[in-house]
């Protein structure tokens, strides 16, 4: 219940309400807990002991906070962390306090959409607010895609339509929207930006340079008397519910109230960092985060754009006042008093200084990015642990009084601005690329800045600089184009195979009504040449139609006859005929790891891959020499078939290898990529089908095949065919 205050004080108020100064605060959104501060202030009289009539506007999705402050419209807002692009745009916008340490922002699906990371947001639609997006875009372009990949429209808050399928997320709040669907009943799946390295303020209060310059005193008590509502405000949460429901007739029910309050609590990060909290390092951090979405320029600046809430002070007339005291008491009773005052006051600086130091450095290694600052002579004055982990040191301290010289990795750039440079030039480097070897030979790609340190008379003292680790993400990059080069292939592949189907379907039945042509004139026809004539175009007849059985082997629908089969038992039926492949300068050695394996396979097929295979590692081995045969069986997991010459790739479990190992030539890139395609050859002998046939074969395998090879240095040709569970202590034994 509202607490009355005392008679005097209101008619104390009530005299000075003329005097009040009347000032607009523009809210983020609807009356909520969001907003708890502003509320307790004007209810505890905060405001009017500052000497201010308050009066609070209700913002939404459409609201522009920018230029509701730059048109007067209001004195002060609640808005996000964006308005520093507004900064840089000319906007004179000045940060005053932010609530929230870390924002609420989240990406809101459905818990059915199947939709985990911000990744398989690619191609979908997300309904956002324009002060919400910068941060969700930073999270998608953390995550490897492109500015393009997520569609985004206008925010409305309507679950229905992601049931639906009309939008597959939301940008949301989560202190808001997630109890409303809870209340539903629908599951749901928060994505927050935070987890995947974007973590901005949430909820800052904004004012102008103008209001600064002209209203001085008015700002700070503004200010302050925000600030002491919201602790109130976080002690006395249910009075402030009552106060929501009877006064601002706020819609939501009491427990979405209350756990508004309780997420608000965590965000505030309160029990360790003060209430309004700011940070010009983690200022930075946002910066270069809109630095590397485009919506910032490399050489944006917060000059002015962070408020001095203490700015120094002369405290000399203090040294004065206590001079003349003990000069006018010459009292030694109160001399020793006032020494021991001195020395609380001087045990309770240190005990605080030692407080903020340790919070300090608490703070410091809690940002997700590494930092270290240098002297002039370029040794390391100190760190956060982030950094210590980066340069493989066990903690900080360790990182004391080294170069960059002496740091345990290797610098892999060539012609990059030196510490030493940016101390002497003064000029800052902001998000320079770099590759860095650690102490165990491991790489990691990083964006690095460098700042001049400069003293209070501008003097460079030293050097600032943070690394961010983007390893995972030039990992996510290379990984896409990865699967953007195998689905060109795949549809390059898919083309082919379809076409070649077609022309053997549509030849096949052409070759049956000119062979059946044939026969009739041929049995029709005396001996003589005209039946000669009659021999010849059945015999061309059947080239064609063995021809068109290889295009439909090379498309995977050739004609199989699948039966369990033993690997030794087929490789001994097979090895006269596999040499007999091979020039007599060449030998085969054949050679198996491991227990018996069994496959499901057509053993022809097998067999004519296998006589392809080999005789393409011979031709490559132009002396004499030896082709190798290698087979047995491994356990596949899913990143390694994923790397093969196949898509899609077959799913992981035990396979039977067979490697055909020559010692030749090698190929090339360019060849390597072009090997599978339907009559590509490097000889001017053959019709290129060997490889294309070996493809679809292994394809009607449910396998894949993986090729090594360099110039000059040979080739391995890898196939993986699944392995059967073997049987053998089961039943009657296999059919060889």
């Amino acid at each position: 219940m509202r607490q009355v205050l005392p008679y005097l004080l209101l008619l104390f108020l009530s005299s000075n309400v003329r005097g009040q100064e009347s000032i607009v605060v523009q809210l983020k959104w609807r009356h909520a807990f969001q907003f708890a501060g502003h509320y307790a202030a004007i209810e505890r009289g905060y405001y009017q002991e500052a000497g201010l009539d308050v009066k609070l506007v209700e913002g939404g999705p459409e609201t522009n906070f920018a230029e509701e402050l730059i048109q007067g419209h209001c004195h002060y807002a609640v808005a996000l962390s964006s308005m520093l692009i507004h900064r840089n745009e000319g906007k004179p916008l000045v940060a005053l306090a932010a609530i929230l340490q870390h924002s609420p922002e989240v990406l809101l699906v459905t818990g059915a959409s199947g939709i985990n990371t911000p990744h398989q947001m690619a191609g979908k639609t997300v309904a956002v607010s324009p002060e919400d997006t910068p941060a969700l875009l930073a999270m998608f372009k953390n995550e490897g895609l492109a500015a393009d990949a997520v569609k985004t429209i206008p925010y409305e808050f309507d679950p229905d339509k992601m049931l639906r399928g009309e939008i597959h997320g939301m940008g949301a709040y989560s202190i808001n929207e997630p109890f409303q669907l809870s209340e539903r009943g629908i599951p749901y799946r928060l994505i927050q930006p935070r987890d995947y390295g974007v973590d901005f303020y949430g909820d800052c209060l904004f004012t102008t340079d103008a209001e600064i310059k002209n209203h001085p005193k008015r700002v700070r008590a503004f200010l302050d008397a925000t600030l002491r509502g919201w602790e109130y405000a976080m002690s006395h949460r249910e009075e402030i519910i009552d106060l929501l429901k009877n006064r601002y007739r706020c819609p939501l029910s009491r427990e979405a109230l209350r756990h508004e309050a309780d997420e608000m609590a965590h965000l505030m990060f309160s029990e360790l960092i003060d209430i309004g909290h700011m940070n010009e390092g983690r200022w930075r951090h946002i910066g270069d985060t809109y630095v590397r979405l485009g919506m910032l320029p490399p050489d944006y600046t917060l000059d002015g754009f962070l408020y001095d809430r203490d700015p120094k002070t002369d405290l000399a007339w203090l040294l004065w006042t206590l001079g003349g005291t003990i000069g006018s008491t010459l009292v030694l009773g109160g001399i020793v008093l006032g020494l021991i005052r001195v020395n609380n006051r001087i045990t309770n600086a240190e005990r605080q200084a030692r407080e903020s130091q340790a919070m300090l450095q608490t703070i410091i290694n809690t940002i997700p990015v590494g930092v270290f600052w240098m002297d002039r002579d370029s040794r390391i004055l100190g760190c956060n642990q982030v950094f210590a982990s980066y340069a493989g040191l066990g903690s900080p301290q360790q990182a004391q009084g080294l170069t960059g010289d002496s740091l345990p990795w290797q610098e892999n750039q060539d012609g990059e601005t030196t510490d030493a440079e940016v101390i002497k030039n003064g000029k800052s480097i902001l998000l320079c690329e770099k590759t860095l070897t650690g102490p165990g030979g491991s790489t990691r790609h990083f964006y690095q800045s460098k700042v001049p340190l400069k003293d209070d008379q501008k003097d460079i003292i030293g050097l600032l600089s943070v690394i961010e680790d983007i390893t995972s993400l030039k990992t996510a990059e290379s990984h896409q184009a990865r699967l953007k080069d195998r689905l060109i292939q795949s549809q390059k592949y898919e083309s082919l195979h379809r076409l070649a189907n077609g022309i053997c379907h549509h030849s096949n039945n052409i070759l049956q009504a000119l062979t059946s042509y044939a026969e009739l004139a041929q049995m029709q026809t005396a001996p003589g040449q005209a039946r000669d004539f009659m021999d010849g175009v059945l015999r061309e007849s059947q080239r064609v139609a063995a021809l068109n059985r290889v295009l439909l082997t090379c498309t995977g629908h050739g004609l199989h006859q699948f039966e369990d089969t033993r690997l030794r038992v087929f490789m001994e039926e097979s090895l006269p005929t596999l040499k007999c492949c091979l020039p007599t300068r060449h030998e085969l050695e054949w050679q198996h790891d491991g227990p018996e394996v069994i496959i499901h396979a057509d053993r022809e097929s097998l067999r004519h891959m296998l006589i392809n295979l080999l005789t393409n590692a011979s031709e490559a081995t132009e002396s004499r020499g030896t082709v190798y045969l290698r087979t047995g069986s491994l356990d596949c997991e899913a990143a390694y078939l994923q790397d093969s010459q196949l898509d899609p790739a077959p799913p992981p479990g035990r396979f039977l290898y067979l490697d055909i190992i020559d010692t030749g030539q090698g190929m090339s890139p360019e060849v390597l990529q072009s090997v599978f395609d339907p009559f590509f050859s490097t000889k001017f002998t053959g019709r290129g089908l060997g490889m294309a046939a070996t493809l679809g074969i292994i394809k009607s395998h449910q396998g894949t095949i993986k090729i090594q090879s360099a110039p000059a240095q040979g080739t391995t040709v890898r196939v993986l065919l699944p392995v059967l569970p073997n049987k053998e202590d089961e039943a009657a034994p296999l059919t060889p």
